[in-house]
């Protein structure tokens, strides 16, 4: 297999999870970080966890991009701003979408 600047072709990328939970009992925003062991099983169930409890909600990028970005991704993260930022996705948020059009739906 060739490489690609000095990476092979088909090299699984490692991804990060930035976890944004809102604390009720403190009444602040607490931001915490999986770095390792980010598998599709974990991603799914991160996703259900979401939809059970809409004060947690999880961001997916990759390590490289938060090796370099890591404290602007946290902040963007707690404030919810990602204007100009494509390198992180908000788990769960396409079926939100989807489940809100699907209501408005049956509302008709």
């Amino acid at each position: 297999m060739g490489t690609i600047k000095g990476k092979k072709k088909h090299e699984r990328l490692e991804y990060v999870v930035i976890c944004r939970e809102y604390n009720r009992m403190a009444a602040r925003i607490e931001i915490s970080v999986i770095d390792s062991g980010v598998t599709d099983d974990l991603l799914k169930k991160l996703i259900r966890l979401r939809h059970i409890d809409t004060h947690r909600r999880y961001f997916l990028t990759t390590k490289k991009y938060y090796q370099k970005y890591g404290a602007i991704m946290k902040k963007q993260v707690e404030t919810m701003s990602f204007q100009g930022n494509r390198y992180i996705a908000e788990l769960g948020a396409e079926s939100d979408k989807e489940r809100k059009t699907e209501n408005e739906r049956n509302k008709n």
